[in-house]
Formats: structure tokens, C-alpha cells, sequence
């Protein structure tokens, strides 16, 4: 009971913080038009393509890079913070007016486009953004037209393009450019404080010399802790033992050593190749059943 209503209070903090830094447009019919556009056409190719099978969805993996032809998608749990995040959307009436204020624009990273439907919850299409697109902060010199001659703009200019990077709707989001949605929602920020955890259970299940070493590489690093959450879940790595590793180890020829500490064996870690470790712990290197030959294997998804 105690735990439900911290985590209801967790939940209305987090809100009103959220909606203090969120502020919405005022747009004319033509731009809302434009806008209009953008989510249609980004609907419309979401059904073609996955109708035509040119789309794979794939269930969202953390740890796996995207193909081209591929997009992901999870499930939005209750207590999930991009829930949270999209949930504080509905309250629009409660958002401030776009100021222009030099301190909101130096912040901005997303702008969201909301398209009601006539039946059934709205559809959330999302944008990274930078103060780099809007035009006098960018590394272009804007000029315009004004009777016969041009001038500098001097008015504030935000640039838009036609591109979502993922869109959410009901219980459902969907990404097509990973690294865009982990900006949006503060991936690296969500990874840091889960990171503690994780390198824990890592420490736990994997004797690592210089532990306090592979554990401040990755740390400052997205693409490694985002390696060691999708480590962490996968189901062979609360059985893996350090003969599966030196057998990879030796078939791979990999510049891994290991070293006994107190009669315990250890992976040892070195500071020049700070990725071998990870990419062992990820089930990185393969041997194909067709050819034979060895391969690093970046992004892997189960079948």
C-alpha cells in the first residue's frame, strides 16, 4: 500500500516537472495542415510497408542496432517513464504558450505532432530537435527577400522536416530511428541510474579483474550501457561459466586474458580494448554452420 502511493506521488512529481518544461504551439491552419501531412504520410507508410513485408517490425532490443528495413516496437507498461512522458501530453490545456525564450530553446531536443482521430485515443508522432534548426542559431546565414533586396531575418526562424522518429498510439510505440528515440525520452539518463544495478549483477555472475576499471568505461558510454542492459536480460547469462568463455576465447583467438585470484579464475580487463569483454558477454562472435567462417556479429536478434 506504502509502495503504491510513493509511487502514485513519484508519478504526479514527475508530471508537474515534465509539464513545467513543456510548452505547445499556436499554429495557423496552413501549418496545422503541413503538420497534418506529416503524421499521414508517416501512418499511411507505416501500414504499407508492414503490409508488403518491406518493414520488419522487431520487438525492441536495447542492445541490437536497426537495419534499414527494420522498425521496433514495445508495449508502454503503466509505470514506464516514456508512458509517463506521453500520458503528461493529454493535459494540453495546461501547457504554456511557445515563448521563445532563450532558455527553453537552448533545451529543446523533441517537439511532438498530436493528431486526434474522430474515434479512439491520439496518435503521438515524435521529432528530435536541436537549437541548431532554428535559423539563427544554425551555421547558415539566413537572408530574405524584402521589396528587391535581401536582408538578414531577424524574426526567429524553427526549421521542420517530414521525418518522425517514432510515433506511439494506445498501449504501442514504435521507433524507426533508435538513436533519435533515446535521445527523446533520455535513454543515457534512464541507462545511468539503471547502470548501478546492472554492473552489480554483471560483478555477480562474472569474476572481472580490474572491475572498478570496465565499470567507469562504461559508464560515461551509451552504446555500452546499452550493451549491458541487453546483456543482463538474456536468458543464457545467468548460466554462463568461464569454460564457455575461455572456449570462445581460444576458438576466437580474442586478446582476452584470464588470471587466477585466490583460486578463482578471472577475465582480465584491459583499458586497450575496452569493447572484448562486452562483446563476449553479448554472444558477439559466431561461427556460420554454412561457410565455417568466423564472424563479429554487431547485432544479433533471437530467432
Amino acid at each position: 500500500m506504502n509502495s503504491r502511493k510513493g509511487w502514485r506521488e513519484q508519478r504526479k512529481k514527475y508530471l508537474k516537472q515534465f509539464l513545467a518544461q513543456s510548452q505547445k504551439l499556436q499554429l495557423t491552419d496552413d501549418l496545422t495542415a503541413e503538420f497534418r501531412d506529416i503524421g499521414k504520410r508517416c501512418s499511411n507508410k507505416l501500414i504499407k510497408e508492414v503490409t508488403s513485408g518491406d518493414l520488419v517490425l522487431q520487438p525492441y532490443d536495447p542492445g541490437a542496432s536497426l537495419e534499414p528495413h527494420e522498425a521496433e516496437y514495445f508495449e508502454l507498461s503503466v509505470d514506464s517513464p516514456v508512458t509517463q512522458q506521453i500520458d503528461s501530453l493529454s493535459s494540453l490545456a495546461s501547457l504554456n504558450v511557445f515563448a521563445v525564450e532563450k532558455q527553453f530553446v537552448q533545451g529543446l531536443r523533441f517537439y511532438v505532432i498530436i493528431a486526434q482521430p474522430k474515434q479512439g485515443k491520439p496518435i503521438y508522432f515524435f521529432r528530435s530537435y536541436t537549437p541548431k534548426k532554428e535559423l539563427g542559431r544554425s551555421a547558415f546565414l539566413g537572408a530574405i527577400l524584402e521589396k528587391g533586396h535581401f536582408d538578414t531575418v531577424k524574426q526567429p526562424l524553427f526549421l521542420f522536416d517530414y521525418n518522425i522518429d517514432c510515433l506511439s498510439r494506445d498501449d504501442e510505440m514504435f521507433i524507426f530511428s533508435k538513436d533519435k528515440f533515446q535521445k527523446i525520452f533520455q535513454f543515457f539518463e534512464k541507462l545511468l541510474e539503471s547502470a548501478a544495478v546492472t554492473l552489480k549483477e554483471i560483478k555477480a555472475q562474472v569474476p572481472i579483474l580490474n572491475f572498478d576499471q570496465f565499470e567507469d568505461s562504461c559508464k560515461g558510454h551509451l552504446q555500452k550501457l546499452a550493451k549491458l542492459s541487453s546483456i543482463a536480460g538474456k536468458p543464457y547469462f545467468k548460466v554462463l561459466s568461464m569454460k564457455q568463455m575461455k572456449k570462445v576465447i581460444k576458438e576466437f583467438k580474442l586478446p582476452l586474458e584470464t588470471k587466477r585470484v585466490d583460486g578463482e579464475e578471472m577475465l582480465v580487463f584491459d583499458g586497450s580494448d575496452k569493447w572484448v569483454i562486452l562483446h563476449l558477454l553479448d554472444d558477439y562472435y559466431l561461427g556460420s554452420p554454412m561457410t565455417g567462417i568466423k564472424y563479429g556479429a554487431p547485432s544479433k536478434r533471437e530467432l
